[in-house]
């Protein structure tokens, strides 16, 4: 009878331990959760001005577009007016060709110039969305899934007695 009572007293102790352990450790999760979600608002509050300035800059993208539309249908008018004018001069003057054909080299070297400012613009514009991308959207994909976690956990544990053996449970029959 008394080792029953040491037995008992034993297993009480252990379990009182267990509950403990068991109890600091969610205490922990907690409040590990908790500076994951303060990491996480933190995060979002700072890409804040990222995004106005990735949104500044689109304006500004549309806007030098425009402009650069215009002057690109400038510069063609002015490369057939040019075509137009070196024939009518070819015929009259012989030296002043070879001018007319610099002007035009110009104009394509200018407008070959304003299309790499767009390919710099272009590859600047792709870099700020991946960047916003890695800052903002794989750590909220990251916390998403930690509170997955978190909320499963939860559910394990408040999910009291298992069924009987008798009823089978959904997650066997769909392994079966």
């Amino acid at each position: 009878m008394t080792y029953l009572v040491i037995v008992v007293t034993i297993l009480l102790v252990v379990q009182t331990v267990v509950w403990v352990v068991i109890g600091l450790s969610f205490a922990a999760f907690v409040r590990r959760a908790g500076e994951l979600q303060t990491r996480a608002e933190y995060l979002l509050n700072n890409t804040e001005p990222v995004v106005k300035i990735a949104q500044g800059l689109v304006a500004e993208l549309r806007t030098a577009s425009n402009y650069i539309t215009q002057g690109t249908q400038n510069l063609t008018a002015i490369t057939e007016m040019a075509k137009d004018e070196a024939a009518e001069v070819r015929s009259l003057l012989g030296d002043t060709t070879a001018l007319a054909r610099r002007e035009v080299e110009r104009t394509r070297e200018r407008v070959d110039r304003v299309q790499q400012t767009l390919a710099v613009a272009t590859d600047q514009f792709q870099q700020t969305t991946a960047l916003v991308q890695r800052s903002v959207l794989q750590p909220a994909r990251e916390f998403s899934y930690i509170m997955y976690g978190l909320r499963r956990g939860l559910e394990v544990l408040m999910a009291g007695n298992r069924l009987p053996v008798n009823r089978a449970y959904q997650d066997e029959e769909l392994f079966i």
